[in-house]
């Protein structure tokens, strides 16, 4: 995931304030970019959408269109660049016809269907083809469609720019297990990965008015490359062809302890402020729960009860964390940041407190907050349910 958030971060500094048609395009010409370029332009072209930017590093990059929906790049470049065809809006529903014609890569990066929602700020992407490494994150199950098995990725991007200026967002991606062929034409059944998404807790956005591309990028330095490829309105699809580890149903998680091996557990408790509680190996539905995506952060949901882990509004070191109904509010949102080894702090977004298991080993103790600490007793990971 390091390789999606180093590029992400780049690309997210492009739409603000940006319109389709721009007076660096007017000086330019419409059709090819000579390099070395070092800024962001837009514009549309035979009724698509396009944008390139680079990071005003060292080298060249050289984008072109083609011919309707096709576009070429290559490039020796010391930086990071991203670039791109398609919609100056995205659909939930839309089918994206491609055809790389060609594409050779080195350093990292990757060959995408990508866009934005907002209401809320979500990014994503379908990860076709990539550079040296493949793109990953934290796994959250995997999707089948178009002929190609998905594995499902999310991370959380904090304070950082984005096509609405500095946020804290969630990236949501799938990427092919292997990678699409050349020169083969495809398509991307798009709601088939909304609905995995979803099914998998990390539904996007409300509102689709921001662009949504077949994007080329590099990033990490030092890459060489050219990709020539084409994109076309497929049609529309409510989805459907869905299989594989998210089950077309919600992925539930046991959230167990780094230091006790204990498992967060509702302790079949259902008033607004029952304290939570945590409990040995179970497979009791009170040990799992569901995650879901709320404004950038995450509730987190009792399978058995429905009430959500929350902070309560409570400051002090030691005292116990709550559950409670379904509720929008901040003491109920959790942002996760990495421990290592597949461990997370859970901070609550509310209090800025971590959710501590306290060293307590007995089945039902309570679970309590913590303020800012590294100890094992507040690290937490995520096992799914199979």
């Amino acid at each position: 995931m390091k390789n999606l958030l180093g590029s992400a971060i780049l690309l997210l500094l492009l739409f603000v304030g940006c319109s389709e048609d721009t007076d660096e395009m007017d000086l330019l010409g419409e059709d090819t970019l000579e390099a070395p370029l070092k800024s962001y332009t837009s514009s549309t072209h035979d009724g698509f959408f396009w944008f390139l930017w680079t990071d005003d590093r060292g080298g060249y990059v050289d984008y072109e269109n083609g011919e309707g929906g096709n576009y070429s790049v290559s490039w020796d470049y010391t930086g990071n660049f991203t670039c791109g065809k398609g919609w100056s809006t995205g659909s939930a529903t839309r089918v994206v016809g491609y055809n790389i014609g060609a594409h050779t890569h080195s350093g990292g990066g990757s060959i995408a269907y990508y866009g934005w929602t907002r209401n809320p700020l979500i990014e994503y992407y379908v990860n076709e083809r990539w550079g040296a490494s493949r793109p990953t994150g934290e796994y959250r199950g995997s999707v089948t469609s178009d002929g190609g098995t998905y594995d499902i990725y999310t991370a959380m991007r904090y304070n950082a720019p984005s096509i609405d200026g500095t946020q804290t967002f969630r990236q949501v991606f799938s990427t092919r297990r292997s990678m699409a062929p050349v020169g083969e034409s495809r398509t991307i059944t798009f709601a088939n990965h909304v609905n995995a998404w979803g099914a998998a807790g990390l539904g996007l956005g409300n509102t689709w008015n921001a662009y949504a591309i077949m994007l080329t990028e590099a990033y990490g330095g030092n890459s060489q490359g050219y990709a020539n490829l084409t994109v076309w309105e497929g049609g529309s699809s409510t989805g459907g062809n869905t299989g594989g580890e998210t089950g077309g149903s919600s992925q539930f998680y046991r959230i167990q302890n780094r230091a006790t091996g204990l498992f967060l557990d509702g302790m079949a408790r259902t008033s607004d402020g029952d304290d939570l509680g945590q409990y040995a190996n179970t497979t009791s539905e009170n040990a799992q729960w569901i995650r879901e995506a709320a404004d950038g952060y995450e509730r987190i949901k009792n399978r058995a009860t429905g009430l959500y882990i929350d902070g309560m509004g409570r400051t002090t070191n030691g005292e116990n964390c709550g559950q409670y109904a379904n509720t929008s509010h901040v003491n109920a949102q959790w942002s996760l940041e990495s421990a290592g080894d597949g461990y997370y702090r859970l901070k609550n977004r509310g209090t800025g407190m971590y959710l501590d298991g306290y060293g307590r080993t007995t089945n039902g103790a309570a679970v309590s907050l913590y303020a800012n600490t590294t100890h094992v007793n507040a690290q937490w990971r995520f096992v799914a349910v199979q």
